[in-house]
């Protein structure tokens, strides 16, 4: 038979297992309904931050907007605040453009992210520069691009860093 003392320390532990448990279950049932789906016929405006004029290849940050998706494209508005990196290759006739990592903070302070699968126009132009066809590429705060994703995409909640 048990001592009183360890049928306490045992029904402490298993009441502190099942309150962890259920804060695990809330925490990954809220984390379901933070994402924001984003179908192919999203209208995605690029809005650069700054004018740049990059002479080799690099990554410049732009901010997404909502371009007057239509209806059911987003499953609810793109958050005010996020940005996106895109990384610009120079070589050639003209700039490769790939779509980075976008990542956005709602009002309640979620942190969700995305790696679309997307292309990307209208987002700067080259111009000729030390004997290449696209030796410069040149950004303008007020030269907006779009990008057209490829595939349905979802902003998801972060990953959480543990560490601290």
């Amino acid at each position: 038979m048990k001592a009183p003392f360890e049928k306490s320390l045992s029904w402490s532990v298993g009441m502190l297992m099942l309150v962890l448990a259920g804060a695990a279950v809330a925490e990954t049932e809220g984390s379901g309904e933070a994402a924001i789906a984003l179908s192919e016929t999203a209208k995605i405006r690029l809005v650069p931050l700054v004018d740049q004029t990059l002479t080799e290849s690099g990554t410049v940050t732009v901010q997404p907007e909502d371009d007057g998706s239509p209806d059911g494209a987003l499953s609810e508005a793109l958050p005010r605040h996020c940005l996106m990196s895109v990384r610009v290759s120079l070589g050639g006739d003209e700039a490769q453009l790939e779509a980075g990592k976008m990542v956005c903070v709602t009002e309640d302070r979620r942190i969700l992210e995305l790696m679309p699968e997307a292309t990307i126009e209208g987002l700067g132009e080259c111009q000729a520069s030390g004997g290449a066809d696209c030796g410069r590429f040149v950004i303008s705060a007020q030269q907006h691009g779009t990008l057209s994703l490829q595939t349905a995409g979802r902003l998801v909640p972060q990953p959480r860093n543990e560490q601290n």
